[in-house]
């Protein structure tokens, strides 16, 4: 038995925003979500007049995006913000896919525009202030760093490459462990390893560190395993000369 058709109607009470377009493109239908959420009737935004709630940075590349879409009759996929009938612009996940005939022909376009604008902001969010901590590591003259489970350095900030005559490229990369005197290396080396057992843990312990001209430089070392976090992955070494704070 064949299962009852959907009436369009039921498409109204969808949360996304539903719509519909002819094999050339242009947009056939829209659900009243979408004139609900422009604040404009659906004659006002049918054919290629929803660009006109797309914002004007964005409206370029989502044209041309769309445009390759139905050229080549491939599922489309596409992230742009619209504007909302108080003026807002929210960022929104496009998918649409063809609907073909029995020669394979599309002959329709179908499609949702899902609002995800708190994530996307979160995101954004999270990688402006990843940026600003990375800013800020790189300007402190502290020495900064940070370690991998296996020693290997996989930041190094400018201070650090200052107070050990280095470039910050040859520290990325390296073993931690070869630029501590190996007398000190024992004592350090059973420090890690309990550290690495603890989480969140932090320990403190002078060192000293080669120099890029033979000499040892007398340092603080403080050391917070962040291996579980998510966003580090790795263990957050501070290194501030003997004397320092």
């Amino acid at each position: 038995m064949d299962p009852s058709p959907v009436p369009p109607r039921v498409l109204d009470h969808l949360p996304q925003l539903v719509w519909a377009a002819g094999s050339d493109g242009a947009v056939e239908y829209l659900n009243r979500r979408c004139t609900e959420y422009a604040g404009l009737p659906a004659d006002d935004l049918l054919g290629w007049d929803w660009g006109w709630v797309v914002h004007p940075d964005d409206l370029p590349a989502v044209l041309t995006r769309w445009a390759a879409s139905v050229r080549d009759g491939l599922p489309h996929r596409d992230e742009f913000r619209l504007r909302r009938s108080d003026g807002e612009y929210r960022w929104f996940l496009a998918r649409g896919e063809p609907v073909r005939d029995a020669d394979g022909r599309v002959v329709r376009w179908v499609g949702t525009c899902t609002d995800f604008d708190y994530a996307r902001r979160s995101v954004a969010g999270a990688r402006d202030e990843r940026r600003l901590v990375r800013a800020f590591l790189d300007r402190s003259r502290d020495g900064h760093a940070l370690v991998g489970a296996d020693r290997v350095v996989r930041y190094a900030s400018a201070g650090l490459a200052a107070l050990l005559g280095r470039a910050v490229d040859a520290l990325v990369g390296t073993d931690a462990r070869d630029w501590v005197h190996r007398d000190d290396r024992p004592r350090l080396r059973m420090e890690a390893d309990e550290l690495l057992t603890r989480a969140g843990e932090r320990v403190e312990a002078p060192a000293r560190l080669r120099h890029a001209d033979g000499s040892y430089r007398r340092v603080r070392l403080q050391a917070t395993n962040l291996l579980r976090d998510p966003d580090v992955r790795a263990v957050a070494v501070t290194v501030l000369p003997a004397g320092a704070g």
